[in-house]
């Protein structure tokens, strides 16, 4: 009974769209963020120490927050995020287009 009822509804609704459906694409300077990147970075599951021997010291280093502990590596092109001493993940920090 709900199928039929739910059928009904769609069908219904789609007589007063007059069955038409459309979609507009939007395009997001957001999106840029998920490019591919040339550089090379830490992988996930790299030691602190290793990543230090292979990428040099950071700008920047946070201290470890929450439970577990994530703190991040900042360097100039991309930021490095460790749980405990182990990277989860690196990430290329967004340019605008202007810096491009």
């Amino acid at each position: 009974m709900k199928n039929l009822i739910l059928a009904l509804a769609i069908t219904l609704t789609n007589g007063l769209l007059g069955g038409t459906l459309a979609a507009e694409q939007i395009t997001l300077p957001l999106g840029e963020q998920t490019r591919q990147s040339e550089l090379q970075l830490p992988q996930r599951g790299m030691h602190k120490d290793a990543v230090q021997r292979e990428f040099g010291n950071p700008e920047e280093i946070t201290d470890a927050v929450g439970d577990p502990p994530i703190s991040q590596w900042r360097y100039a092109d991309y930021v490095v995020y460790f749980e405990g001493n182990w990277v989860i993940r690196a990430v290329v920090k967004h340019r605008a287009q202007d810096d491009n």
